[in-house]
């Protein structure tokens, strides 16, 4: 079940901002980051991008 910052992330925000997130998210991957780090990291990642939006609209 997809969180409130995927849904606000999926709705809201530009696909560019999206492919980022999911290039990030491999790269770490790539780089032997265990399953559960990477899951800390894109959490944290995606709670950065909703503020940097929150505060570009307001």
């Amino acid at each position: 079940m997809p969180s409130v910052l995927d849904k606000v992330i999926e709705r809201e925000l530009r696909k560019e901002l999206r492919d980022a997130l999911a290039r990030f998210e491999q790269q770490l991957r790539q780089g032997g980051v265990s399953d559960e780090n990477v899951k800390n990291r894109m959490r944290g990642a995606k709670q950065f991008v909703a503020f940097l939006y929150g505060r570009y609209l307001g």
